[in-house]
């Protein structure tokens, strides 16, 4: 049994959790049971035709925690030691042939149709050259949890952890590198828009910066104690981060204001995904899914058709994305949520 913010991450407000309580740190966030999930078979069955949400048959019962898809068809999900993955935007969801680990994975960056990169307990870093068939474990040099990853290229990746840990690589993941956060604290998501160019979020509101690769890493103010889980930028200036409270904060100036913004919702928000300045989507406990079409002036709850918590969000485009969450649930729009 782990901890995180001290409490238990399995059920009780933790980032990680379960039932109606939690999320997770980097990602997505957790909870319930029943609706267009289903409660039969792994990771549910069917859809509400009252949701622009449909639910996907994931081949799992563990919780899947983050998701990354190069485009509508190819993606890879991850979670409590497995991995999923599909080629027909979530017909199929096959596990594969060689995990590499059996650590719980807490984040995935799918480069291209072939590489890939998952991360999580313990300094555990995957690799796979093959289209996610087999996973090979990488050498990281740290033993603290890793949390996220985001790569700017095929080549340069960044990845986030415990005590605040910056690893990066140069040569898609095959070698690894710690660099200075400047910060003990947690780092849940991270978001880079070019290979310079990327922004850490955390414990109590941390928020750290970087402009030259993470050479330095520099501290901004982000106005909350409130641990933040979530992180999506759009372009260098433009991005948004999410987290306990529940918190939604936006910057237009790469960071150097952040601004709170209204959820309309009580839940907590544990992943967000943004494909252009003013199209986003934010997932978190209950099966609360959020969506502004305004840079986030507005946010409108969608029907995810679940009360399970989700986790992990990606959309490749306006209209397609894909959550992921507890008990294997996988959730898939088409028409952006409905």
């Amino acid at each position: 049994m782990r901890y995180l913010f001290g409490f238990l991450y399995v059920c009780v407000l933790g980032v990680m959790g379960c039932g109606e309580a939690a999320g997770t740190a980097g990602s997505g966030g957790s909870a319930g049971t029943g609706g267009a999930a289903g409660n039969g078979g792994a990771g549910g069955a069917g859809g509400s035709d009252a949701s622009g949400w449909v639910a996907q048959n994931s081949g799992t019962e563990t919780d899947l925690i983050a998701v990354s898809f190069i485009n509508a068809n190819t993606g890879t999900a991850v979670g409590d030691g497995n991995i999923v993955r599909t080629t027909d935007g979530g017909a199929t969801w096959v596990e594969p042939q060689v995990l590499g680990t059996g650590e719980s994975l807490w984040g995935v960056s799918v480069i291209d149709a072939d590489a890939g990169i998952a991360v999580g307990d313990f300094g555990t870093v995957i690799r796979t050259t093959d289209g996610g068939v087999t996973w090979a474990k990488q050498t990281t040099g740290t033993e603290s949890d890793l949390w996220a990853v985001s790569f700017a290229d095929a080549n340069t990746g960044t990845v986030v952890g415990s005590d605040g840990t910056i690893l990066r690589t140069t040569d898609g993941g095959v070698n690894w590198n710690p660099q200075t956060s400047g910060t003990p604290n947690t780092l849940f998501g991270v978001s880079f828009t070019d290979a310079n160019t990327g922004t850490a979020v955390g414990r109590e509101g941390t928020i750290v910066r970087t402009t030259d690769g993470g050479a330095t890493w520099g501290p901004q103010t982000s106005g909350t104690t409130n641990a933040l889980i979530g992180v999506s930028f759009t372009d260098a200036n433009t991005g948004t981060a999410v987290g306990r409270g529940p918190t939604i904060l936006r910057t237009t100036d790469g960071g150097d204001t952040w601004m709170p913004q209204t959820s309309g919702t009580t839940n907590e928000l544990r992943s967000v995904s943004f494909t252009d300045a003013n199209t986003g989507t934010a997932v978190g406990d209950n099966g609360t899914i959020l969506r502004t079409t305004d840079g986030g002036a507005t946010w409108v709850t969608q029907n995810s058709g679940t009360t399970k918590g989700l986790q992990g969000v990606w959309f490749t485009d306006a209209n397609t994305g894909t959550a992921v969450g507890v008990e294997g649930t996988i959730l898939r729009t088409t028409d952006g949520g409905g």
